[in-house]
């Protein structure tokens, strides 16, 4: 499945528009996730991950770094071998949350985008701080954790639920950039290769990742296969 990605620069359905100066920013529509994920995984940058917890506080935090992971042909795409009961959330239609829990201790944030039946999703990785935000916001396992994102919000909807995604651009001066994933070495080269991560350069908040090159992921896949080699001669 292939959608149609809009020319660079080009306006279109779905963009996120900075809110006038002072006013309060808007939920992103629905239609902003059901695009491409390498398109939806640029333009958040600058948008909000908006929170309201059990005790009505709500916490803010501005995207400064996200990364898109797409389809059956991408090994880094937690849903490229189909769809299980604990990617449901992923299967489903663009516009709602996909949360899974990673070394039993990182909640990861994902945004689902395209349609439902197809894997494909965007990363959070980083946010900076705005309002009511705890701890380190420099990683996608840690973010969650200053913003209280959970498990509990797996699924739910970004537009009217209690964790949205709010509408908002980069600033004039910031300028955005983009690279291969982080930590996606087992996944192999082909998937090193996608420059599929974004983020807005010098930002403070960007995590401390490195991303991944196709010459670590190469080196890592055949490493792994001399193991299962020396395993079935033993």
């Amino acid at each position: 499945m292939l959608l149609t990605r809009p020319s660079q620069g080009t306006p279109h359905d779905g963009v996120a528009h900075r809110p006038p100066e002072g006013s309060m920013p808007t939920p992103l529509p629905t239609r902003f996730f059901q695009r491409h994920t390498v398109d939806v995984a640029r333009d958040l940058l600058g948008c909000e991950v908006w929170r309201r917890d059990t005790r009505s506080i709500v916490r803010r935090g501005r995207i400064v770094e996200t990364e898109a992971y797409r389809g059956f042909d991408d090994r880094a795409c937690h849903g490229w071998r189909g769809e299980t009961p604990r990617l449901r959330s992923m299967f489903g239609p663009g516009g709602r949350a996909f949360v899974y829990l990673t070394y039993g201790i990182h909640h990861m944030f994902n945004v689902v985008t395209e349609s439902a039946g197809y894997p494909s999703g965007v990363l959070i990785r980083a946010v900076e701080p705005l309002a009511n935000v705890e701890g380190n916001t420099r990683g996608p396992g840690l973010l969650t954790r200053a913003l209280n994102i959970d498990r509990r919000h797996d699924g739910s909807h970004l537009r009217d639920g209690p964790l949205r995604v709010l509408a908002g651009t980069p600033r004039p001066e910031e300028r955005i950039e983009q690279s291969s994933r982080v930590g996606i070495a087992g996944a192999g080269p082909e998937a090193a290769a996608r420059e599929w991560r974004f983020y807005l350069a010098g930002n403070a908040y960007l995590s401390h990742g490195r991303p991944t090159s196709p010459i670590q992921a190469r080196a890592v896949v055949a490493a792994r296969a001399a193991r299962r080699t020396k395993l079935r001669r033993t």
